[in-house]
């Protein structure tokens, strides 16, 4: 970019990459044989509606060998059964598929088969129990998960339990599945379709995603709406109930949880209907379900800006050894970040020579550090990279650049992933059956749209769908919970846990709902970014493990401290720790690459 003429010039930029790109990380977006050799990266793509589960920063986390097990690996060949036969599975793990009603009100009637998977705890003669965990969505496949996040987690809560995810009804290895295309390339193809620019109230963007909502809502209505359609049974309720069922077979009378994100939904529901069958319950990264039910999706966004101004903030402390948009002041690096904005809103950049070739828009980059607040350690410093080479006009680092900017789409419309890999409509299915019909009212839109470009001005465009996703949508679920979203006391206290700035799941909700769960307790880690696996803190772990071994709960006030931070890099010297704590801090790492990503569709 010539800064003095505020236009993108074709001079030759730097001829080598950017040096501090880090490999690209991968989606978790499963993949058949022939993809075995693609690379695969982050998808931080523009919002679409079928669900991408969350994000994975680092490649290497995850050998190729654990790819080809999930790739060679055929959930289909086993056999369902009304109670939990294990079969083995990935390596040393165990999967089965469990047939639960459809309908709890016909129990004679058709099923869904459950999709588990377990890891099992490493020091069995001391097993305390499976902890089933929802990595969020609504609509991730905990099976998927589990395979990725699974062994660190058991690291975390100690060797005395086995870690179970499970694919909720309609998503994933569960059956039948929640797809309103024929095919994913169907789906793909319709997904290029999406409106190019952000949405406002002006530009008619609100009219095409209107138009769009409509026709995925049609589509799905005949898919899987109708009277037993899958669409009608997939409501949290349902699934609370399905892990009250999965818990009870594996002998368990009261349910082990970790829920990440909309997970945490799911666990309040879970505590509130079952108040008398909590066993250790966590909810991390909280969102208000009163909220959700409502389906108003105007908290989410209270700390995003906060999150975003920690990139500027770490960018300044770090330095411009370990960034390279260093300046002098946060708010100068910040009125770089928005000039670049503003100059690519009015002349939006072609990186030609991109495979395939892009053009650079607002809507891409505001989608960029949209997805980063998620995981400031992972994706900050992706974004410093894309800014310094706009700023350079570096069209080799463009390029390298691009893939990771906007997921490369490729026709492979004779080479279909198996069923689980593929994306499904479970969000919506999910989200919009829980929460109270709204149909559109243009003015009631309008108040609503600026009062979310209020809280966060960036990114209100992108998280603006929800509203309009959902006053579209028809297929109601046969059982949608009405009833408290509280509960005075529960059978062993829950444990909310928040970071003091997650771009979606604000502190403010979580305060709300340790409020309403009498005896909960409330651990906030002084941190940024989505769920407290966004960043790694041995004090927080330690509480996490604290509370699954022997049922203690934090003191009110605690507060943890983290152990690295974007940019800047650890907080504390791993030679002084003690060998426990260096092999907790490596499964924290490990987990900050596998960040939930709610709302993410």
């Amino acid at each position: 970019m010539d800064s003095t003429k505020g236009t993108w010039s074709d001079r030759k930029g730097q001829d080598t990459l950017l040096t501090s790109l880090s490999e690209p990380p991968k989606t978790h977006r499963r993949k058949t044989k022939s993809l075995l050799a693609v690379v695969v990266v982050l998808a931080f793509a523009t919002v679409q509606l079928t669900v991408r589960p969350w994000s994975s920063r680092m490649a290497e986390r995850s050998p190729m060998a654990n790819l080809a097990d999930d790739i060679e690996f055929d959930w289909y060949a086993i056999e369902p059964s009304k109670e939990i036969h294990w079969s083995s599975c990935y390596s040393g793990q165990k999967c089965a598929r469990l047939l639960l009603p459809l309908d709890y009100d016909t129990p004679d009637g058709p099923t869904t088969a459950i999709a588990l998977r377990l890891i099992p705890a490493a020091d069995q003669r001391k097993r305390k129990g499976a902890i089933l965990i929802n990595p969020g969505g609504p609509g991730g496949s905990g099976t998927y998960f589990v395979g990725e996040a699974g062994l660190n987690i058991s690291r975390i809560v100690g060797d005395s339990f086995d870690i179970l995810g499970f694919d909720p009804r309609g998503v994933g290895a569960s059956t039948p599945v929640a797809s309103c295309f024929e095919t994913n390339s169907q789906r793909a193809l319709w997904q290029l379709q999406d409106d190019q620019r952000l949405l406002n109230l002006t530009n008619g963007g609100v009219e095409i995603r209107r138009a769009r909502d409509r026709m995925l809502a049609a589509r799905c209505g005949e898919k899987i709406g109708g009277e037993w359609g899958i669409g009608r049974f997939m409501s949290t309720p349902n699934v609370a109930r399905d892990m009250l069922e999965i818990s009870q077979k594996l002998g368990q009378d009261k349910l082990l949880y970790w829920g990440f994100s909309y997970g945490s939904v799911l666990g309040q529901y879970f505590s509130a209907i079952y108040p008398d069958k909590v066993g250790r319950v966590i909810i991390d990264g909280v969102y208000d379900a009163l909220n959700y039910r409502a389906a108003l999706w105007n908290t989410n966004l209270a700390d995003m800006e906060a999150v975003i101004d920690s990139f500027f903030q770490f960018c300044h402390e770090a330095g411009p050894e370990r960034c390279n948009v260093y300046d002098s002041t946060p708010s100068k690096i910040r009125e770089r970040y928005m000039d670049i904005l503003r100059r690519i809103e009015q002349e939006p950049l072609p990186i030609p020579l991109a495979d395939p070739p892009l053009v650079l828009t607002r809507k891409v980059l505001v989608n960029q550090i949209f997805h980063a607040s998620y995981s400031p350690l992972a994706a900050f410093r992706f974004v410093a990279d894309t800014m310094h080479a706009i700023e350079t006009n570096n069209q080799s680092a463009l390029i390298a650049l691009a893939p990771r900017l906007v997921p490369p789409t490729e026709c492979k419309c004779a080479d279909a992933p198996a069923p689980w890999f593929a994306d499904v409509e479970g969000f919506s299915a999910i989200a919009c059956g829980d929460g109270d019909e709204h149909p559109y009212d243009p003015e009631t839109y309008a108040e609503y749209f600026k009062d979310l470009s209020q809280t966060s001005s960036l990114t209100a465009p992108l998280w603006g769908v929800y509203y309009l996703m959902c006053a579209e949508w028809k297929v109601r679920p046969k059982w949608r919970w009405t009833g408290p979203l509280a509960a005075p006391n529960t059978s062993h206290p829950l444990l909310v846990v928040s970071p003091r700035y997650d771009p979606v799941c604000p502190l403010a909700d979580a305060k709300a709902v340790h409020e309403r769960f009498g005896g909960s307790a409330l651990l906030v880690q002084n941190s940024n970014g989505h769920c407290s696996l966004s960043a790694p803190s041995l004090c927080t772990a330690k509480h996490i493990r604290a509370y699954f071994e022997d049922g203690t709960l934090p003191d009110p006030g605690t507060v943890c401290e983290v152990e690295e931070l974007p940019f800047i890099g650890r907080t504390k010297d791993v030679a002084a720790m003690s060998a426990e704590d260096a092999r907790l801090l490596e499964a924290l790492e490990g987990l900050s690459a596998v960040v939930p990503m709610f709302g993410i569709v």
